[in-house]
């Protein structure tokens, strides 16, 4: 029983010291100079919906380490049904980091 319960609170460490990227609108994107880009994101899925695939950007934004992510595109060409969605992302500056933390 507590082993179980070891291997439960150990599930859950990673999600408490994890946060998730936070979306930028335009308006913020245009205006976030203290960060650096970490590159594009590019997602081509079968999604039923914008909502799903804004979530993906989401997620991968999170595995990449993306402290904000700025969805540039999310479009179904054609009607094969596939959604084509890319973002933005970025990351603060080191020595913000440092400064935030502090």
């Amino acid at each position: 029983m507590r082993a179980r319960i070891m291997l439960f609170l150990a599930a859950l460490l990673p999600g408490i010291t994890a946060t998730a990227a936070i979306e930028l609108n335009n308006h913020q994107a245009r205006n976030m100079d203290d960060v650096r880009s970490l590159g594009v994101i590019y997602i081509n899925h079968n999604f039923a919906t914008e909502s799903e695939a804004n979530l993906a950007l989401d997620e991968e934004a999170d595995v990449r380490n993306a402290m904000y992510y700025h969805v540039i595109l999310i479009r179904e060409p054609g009607s094969n049904g596939n959604i084509h969605a890319s973002a933005n992302i970025y990351r603060q500056h080191q020595e913000n980091q440092r400064k935030n933390h502090s």
